[in-house]
């Protein structure tokens, strides 16, 4: 795996296991600046996870690549007034 990969990887598993909204926003921003670049900052966060999520985990069909899209920003982005439930 190369460092890059292994970045990306890194910035994933944070946002994944983040603990609170800030935290996982955080984790999300540093996923999408290693992945898209530094320009990547400028979009608004839930545009750029799924321009991330197009260049990390593409799919053949539309509909799935659509719901890949939608976890990504579930996974960046926690409902403001929501908390999320441990399975």
């Amino acid at each position: 795996m190369t460092r890059h990969a292994e970045l990306i990887h890194e910035r994933y598993e944070a946002m994944l296991f983040a603990k609170n909204a800030n935290e996982a926003r955080r984790a999300a921003r540093e996923l999408v600046r290693t992945a898209l670049g530094d320009d990547a900052l400028d979009m608004p966060l839930e545009e750029a996870l799924r321009e991330c999520c197009r260049e990390l985990r593409p799919a053949a069909d539309p509909r799935e690549q659509l719901r890949f899209e939608a976890e990504f920003v579930e996974l960046g982005i926690w409902p403001r007034t929501a908390t999320r439930v441990a399975a």
